[in-house]
């Protein structure tokens, strides 16, 4: 049945690329047919999140801390946590009820995340006291479904970027788009899950929209609002996500400086009127530095016994991994890019090595970026080059910065985590709109305007040889698009499911 089904999702897709070809020569009913394509992606992606949180209830990375996060701030009313007193649920259902959980109150909860996406979560409820105070009624599709509700706007922001930004004369870049933003299964696996990296995917689109219209010299209040509220929405919400989001636009700024020579023309009056927003953030991290003497807690902070008691976070040194620094890099590299290309969660479905033909398609879309800096390529992007390879430079940088803090943790505690792969989840823009431009930069004027369906060039031959090549261009676009398709969801109904 399974297979039947990845074949059938296979048919719709070589449907969707034909209709791609033929609305690309073809004008009229173009531009509802890209629109039809990205609510289609949505839609898409909806049924996954919904197939996965009913098919693998409680495999979603940390949902049960995430969960009691939410419930502590229902139960108190803190607006910002003390983590020290926040506690777990048990992941497991009481034996008599699968709606029923045990809180323990002797475990310290090791997320210390910032609290915007817990406090928006509280207003979907889903916690019923019972007579034990330790017991909770939680109705967790409730939960998931709300959050699958923050999710959603991400994944519509994240496509509205394609279908505002992408020619409409050339529909198959949209699918190309289209299809890279949505071809990480962990996206997904999470869509219907209790996780703050739903908001991260929110917070990032709206900065990186910002950034766009600051790029396009729309520089008014709603383009500083939008940079303001995706930065402090990210700092408000996970530390990875706010790192990508601030360093992304400090190049954009620094860059557009140098580049006009001007700092009254990035920095206008409009900016400083924004500024109140910003201090939202700097008002929470004064609470923490005040609370914990530093501007991000961890568990290890809060509460050492509870962290080195975690054969998770701390493994005595007689039972740690013996890797030198070339093993470990070998060991770090390997696990996130098989996370990246597959799910990886208290149950993992991962593909065998980051070298089979299912796993490439998505590591390239790492690579596809860095020939944003070609000048063909960067031409055809316009006034996207600028935030897309600020975009990619912030993602290496903050990778960068994840593995050297990996790595210390491994040769301090022996532990061999660090490498989640789902924390770039938000950056998809810059990959979907890196891939589609370097396919857009590849192709040849060849005569034929798109727009008015006419062949303006004279001569026959070389029209023809135009012709030929960027028709080759096209099929290695679509291939690498069905590869990335065939990745993702028909490869788990195909293998895993």
């Amino acid at each position: 049945m399974n297979d039947l089904i990845a074949k059938f999702l296979f048919v719709i897709f070589l449907l969707l690329i034909l209709a791609s070809y033929y609305f690309g020569v073809r004008k009229r009913g173009r531009k509802i047919f890209i629109t039809f394509l990205y609510l289609l992606t949505i839609v898409y992606t909806i049924i996954q999140g919904v197939y996965y949180a009913k098919n693998f209830p409680g495999s979603s990375p940390d949902e049960s801390a995430h969960i009691s996060y939410v419930y502590y701030l229902d139960k108190t009313g803190e607006i910002i946590p003390h983590f020290e007193d926040m506690q777990l649920f048990n992941v497991q259902q009481m034996k008599w009820s699968i709606d029923y959980y045990a809180y323990e109150p002797d475990t310290v909860n090791y997320l210390c995340h910032p609290p915007l996406y817990y406090q928006i979560m509280r207003l979907a409820g889903g916690f019923s006291e019972t007579e034990d105070p330790t017991v909770i009624q939680i109705d967790k599709m409730r939960l998931r479904y709300f959050s699958m509700g923050i999710y959603t706007i991400g994944l519509a922001l994240l496509l509205y970027i394609g279908w505002s930004r992408i020619s409409k004369a050339k529909p198959w870049l949209h699918l190309i788009y289209a299809t890279a933003c949505s071809s990480i299964p962990m996206l997904a696996f999470e869509f219907c899950a209790v996780t703050n990296d739903s908001l991260a995917l929110v917070a990032a689109c709206i900065c990186f929209i910002g950034l766009i219209r600051f790029c396009e010299n729309k520089r008014g209040y709603l383009t500083y609002i939008l940079i303001a509220v995706g930065i402090t929405a990210s700092l408000l919400n996970k530390m990875t996500g706010a790192m990508l989001c601030i360093i992304m636009a400090l190049i954009v700024l620094a860059v557009t400086m140098i580049k006009e020579r001007s700092i009254k023309d990035s920095l206008r009056k409009e900016f400083f009127i924004t500024l109140p927003i910003y201090f939202i953030a700097v008002a929470y991290f004064a609470v923490m530095y005040s609370r914990y003497g530093v501007l991000r807690p961890s568990l290890e902070l809060i509460s050492s016994p509870e962290y080195f008691r975690s054969t998770i976070y701390y493994k005595a040194e007689s039972e740690r991994a013996n890797f030198d620094l070339a093993g470990y890099l070998d060991y770090y590299f390997n696990q996130f890019f098989l996370s990246w290309s597959g799910i990886a969660s208290t149950t993992s479905y991962m593909k065998l090595t980051i070298f089979t033909k299912a796993s490439i398609p998505t590591e390239l879309l790492w690579i596809i970026p860095i020939m944003v800096f070609v000048p063909a390529i960067k031409k055809v992007s316009g006034n996207l080059s600028l935030p897309i390879i600020a975009g990619w430079v912030s993602t290496i940088l903050t990778f960068a910065f994840q593995l050297k803090s990996a790595y210390g943790t491994f040769l301090s505690r022996g532990y061999l985590g660090g490498f989640q792969a789902r924390y770039y989840i938000p950056m998809m823009f810059i990959f979907g709109l890196g891939t589609s431009f370097v396919f857009q930069g590849l192709l040849l004027e060849n005569g034929f305007d798109s727009e008015t369906e006419v062949i303006t060039i004279k001569n026959l031959r070389e029209f023809s040889k135009r012709q030929i090549y960027n028709q080759i261009i096209y099929y290695l676009g679509l291939f690498y698009c069905f590869m990335m398709f065939y990745s993702n969801f028909p490869f788990f109904l195909m293998h895993f499911a």
